[in-house]
């Protein structure tokens, strides 16, 4: 489901408000996710590289090592491309974070009047200005 679909589904500002917060908290989850993802990523070059080096000490054939040194060097490349996709992760989560503060913020006092009103609101073409 995408943003635009999930945001269609809040009719009201308090579904809407329901719905910012469960979106800011996947956003966190994923981001979360993808800083695991990096340090396995990050763990596994280092262990292929030592593999490497082990295997050259221990005077293993050079095609073979070769193959480990090559592998250790596309882990490397991977860690630093999953690197920059934490980052852009973390900055999606602190975005969230932020958008969800600006609607509360900015438009919670509307929700509380709305909520502690003795009467029903009339339809929104009602309030507008026109």
């Amino acid at each position: 489901m995408s943003v635009t679909e999930s945001l269609k589904d809040a009719a009201t500002y308090a579904a809407l408000r329901v719905k910012l917060a469960w979106l800011t908290h996947q956003v966190h989850v994923h981001s979360e996710t993808v800083t695991t993802l990096v340090s396995t990523i990050d763990d596994t070059a280092e262990q292929m590289q030592d593999a490497a080096e082990t295997m050259k000490a221990l005077a293993v054939d050079s095609a073979t090592t070769a193959e480990f040194a090559d592998a250790a060097v596309v882990m490397t490349g991977a860690k630093e491309a999953a690197g920059a996709y934490t980052a852009a992760a973390d900055s999606a989560a602190h975005a969230a974070d932020d958008a969800k503060s600006t609607v509360e913020s900015e438009h919670g006092g509307i929700a509380d009047a709305v909520d502690s009103s003795p009467v029903e609101m009339a339809e929104a073409s009602f309030y507008s200005q026109q």
